[in-house]
């Protein structure tokens, strides 16, 4: 899942109050009239609010500027969104606030740190008092989850910035928030790659056969070892359903015994029942598991709580299927703290390698010896399970955006990437069909547009042994089709949506049919429960039903290029398209309440058509043609209306700056 954005936001300012400078480059901006507004207004808001606090810092006085601007931006984010929801995801309000308190932060650190306060012994100290009070002030979150977040991450934040420079004009503009971007220099990141790329779109589909193999693809279990069956469900934390449930609470708060839609994660009996369901109603040949067993905890994690959760989830995967192949990557949630990830370039005290050993002990049984080396140095391998199906398993975090050792060198990244080319093209030589783990799909926007664009080159070029992509990440049962710059469609990263319910979704596993020459995807099927129901029945087993068959609900043709037309016929046919969104959350009973407008809409097409947050041609083309259809759709509800038109909205951006620039620059 998705980490906290407040971790991000921790790490930006931290970052930002070096004397030095560095870039996270390959983050262009490309604003709309809209967004040059809020651009503007979140940046002079921001301005404003670090002059005063930075007064308030040092006098203990608050202005009655800063009393104002504190009051309307404390009330001005939704709270908990902000830390469960994406940040491509969020309201404008919210990426407002996001986008506004990330400058406003990283000013005051650069006043302070160039001004002496936070430099010398007591920087750490210091540093700890700003961000807490920064935390307080604007009712980021509670002061623990603030204070756990600092201490987790300094000893890394202030070896960065320390060894680096930073550039406060642009640190946020690492943001998936478009009001935040700016542009960057070019990183020089572009690899060298052999061979001819694709000239048409890719439609290779073996047909159906009785033998096709059934694969498992399980993802993001987070499994939580202290769920508490009645507890808080309704926390002011970004997880919760750990801590008791106050006597003064409604009981409607209490955490469900399943597990709950609010923010919680897998209680251990809930993964007892998905693999007993699984063991006795499916023979599957071996199974996918692309990464994130712990839970959401993200400022309370230790090392060994991490180790023994990876232990006792791989333990039970041998006990339920002790002859099936397991096959797995690594999730942002494993190390610790969460998402940091390095190589042998940083310091060994900060370095993961503990991760590495520890996986590869629980991983060595299903691969061959000659995989350990690029286990134990980056968390990465290939495997060839059976004459010409070679599977290769990438560590993702060399793109996300949150993995602070980008800032501290970026062309870190490189070898993996390098390494994945070489072995794809060993692949293609020896007449193999290749399938690829990764926790992250490339087109998320936390995941660096850089590397997305160099991942994307190599899966264009080598889509013609590709026959499967496989991720998680965003709890969502989705799938994204990658596009040539030509507009060809080439590969389709299949994504196994998750187990945990976090957040207002059903627990999920998928499994998937493939075609035993080539390996190709030709259907894959969900599962699922509804939480709702199972809560009402806490001493009975979940009623595991099989949601969907992909075949049956969208397209027979799961190749890229017939995808490709599915997502035209989506566009044309707005029902199938809200089918799609429907099925996307795992029919959970929160979502389907609240419901997919047309804007909702247009974003959901908008994200299977992308494999790169920063190149959406493919996406505008269907979101041209669903605009249309929508129309067709309401003339024909409002074809007997003869009422006069009404005045032309304001978009909600144009609303908010208005309102936003009225009340802070008058």
């Amino acid at each position: 899942m998705k980490l906290l954005w407040s971790v991000a936001l921790l790490g930006m300012a931290l970052c930002l109050g070096s004397q030095a400078s560095f870039d996270l480059p390959g983050i262009p901006a490309v604003f709309t009239s809209d967004d040059r507004l809020m651009s503007v207004v979140s940046a002079t808001v921001a301005e404003e609010i670090s002059r005063e606090f930075v007064k308030y810092m040092r006098s203990g006085v608050e202005s009655e500027r800063l009393k104002e601007l504190g009051r309307e931006l404390r009330g001005s984010h939704s709270k908990k969104a902000i830390f469960t929801e994406s940040l491509v995801d969020l309201s404008s309000a919210d990426q407002y606030f996001v986008c506004t308190i990330c400058r406003s932060t990283i000013n005051v650190l650069v006043r302070t740190f160039t001004d002496g306060e936070l430099s010398g012994q007591n920087r750490e100290a210091e540093s700890k008092k700003l961000m807490l009070g920064v935390c307080d002030y604007f009712s980021i979150t509670t002061p623990e989850v603030c204070s756990g977040l600092f201490d987790l991450n300094w000893p890394i934040l202030d070896f960065i910035f320390n060894e680096t420079a930073a550039n406060s004009q642009s640190f946020c503009g690492m943001l998936p928030i478009p009001i935040c971007q700016v542009q960057q220099e070019d990183f020089n990141l572009t690899l060298t790659i052999e061979g001819d790329l694709p000239t048409e779109s890719n439609s290779d589909l073996p047909a159906r056969s009785p033998q096709d193999h059934l694969v498992l693809h399980l993802t993001d279990i987070h499994y939580d070892p202290e769920y508490k069956v009645g507890g808080n469900a309704a926390c002011d934390e970004p997880m919760c359903c750990r801590s008791d449930l106050a006597q003064s609470s409604p009981s409607s708060s209490a955490a469900g015994y399943w597990s709950d839609y609010r923010d919680c994660d897998t209680p251990k009996h809930l993964i007892l029942s998905a693999f007993n369901h699984i063991k006795d109603n499916h023979k599957i040949e071996w199974i996918y598991h692309t990464g994130d067993v712990p839970p959401h905890n993200v400022w309370s994690t230790t090392r060994q709580g991490n180790i023994d959760m990876l232990t006792e989830i791989d333990g039970l995967l041998t006990e339920y299927f002790p002859e099936t192949p397991v096959y797995s990557c690594l999730g942002n949630h494993e190390p610790h703290p969460a998402n940091v990830f390095g190589n042998d370039e940083i310091p060994d005290p900060l370095r993961v390698d503990w991760l590495y050993e520890h996986v590869w002990k629980l991983w060595s049984k299903w691969l061959p010896a000659e995989a350990e080396d690029t286990v134990r140095r980056g968390g990465y391998y290939t495997t060839l399970p059976s004459a010409g199906h070679r599977i290769i398993a990438l560590n993702s975090m060399d793109c996300y955006l949150y993995n602070w050792w980008l800032f501290y060198n970026g062309s870190l990244i490189q070898e993996q990437l390098q390494w994945f080319h070489d072995t794809l093209l060993a692949a293609e030589q020896a007449g193999e069909k290749v399938h690829i783990l990764s926790h992250i799909p490339s087109g998320d926007g936390d995941c660096w547009s850089s590397w997305a664009n160099e991942y994307n080159r190599l899966l264009n070029r080598f889509s013609g042994i590709i026959t499967g992509i496989f991720s998680g990440h965003t709890h969502k049962d989705e799938m994204n089709l990658h596009y040539t710059d030509e507009g060809l469609a080439v590969a389709i990263n299949w994504n196994g949506g998750s187990l945990t319910s976090y957040a207002n979704k059903n627990p999920n596993y998928r499994l998937y049919l493939l075609s035993p020459p080539t390996k190709h995807v030709v259907d894959h099927l969900t599962y699922t429960f509804n939480l709702t129901a199972a809560n009402l029945q806490p001493d009975q087993q979940p009623e595991w039903y099989l949601e969907y068959e992909f075949t049956k609900e969208f397209t027979e043709d799961t190749s890229p290029a017939g995808i490709d037309k599915l997502l035209v016929a989506m566009a044309e046919k707005p029902e199938l398209l809200r089918k799609f969104w429907r099925y996307k959350f795992i029919s959970a009973d929160p979502k389907l309440s609240q419901g997919c407008d047309n804007a909702c809409l247009s974003k959901t097409l908008c994200r299977i058509a992308t494999s790169n947050y920063q190149k959406r041609t493919r996406c505008r083309e269907l979101q041209a043609i669903l605009e249309k259809s929508l129309e067709n759709e309401k003339d024909e509800e409002d074809n007997d209306d003869d009422g006069a038109p009404g005045l032309k909205a304001l978009s909600l951006t144009s609303l908010l700056g208005l309102l936003v620039a009225s009340t802070f620059l008058a």
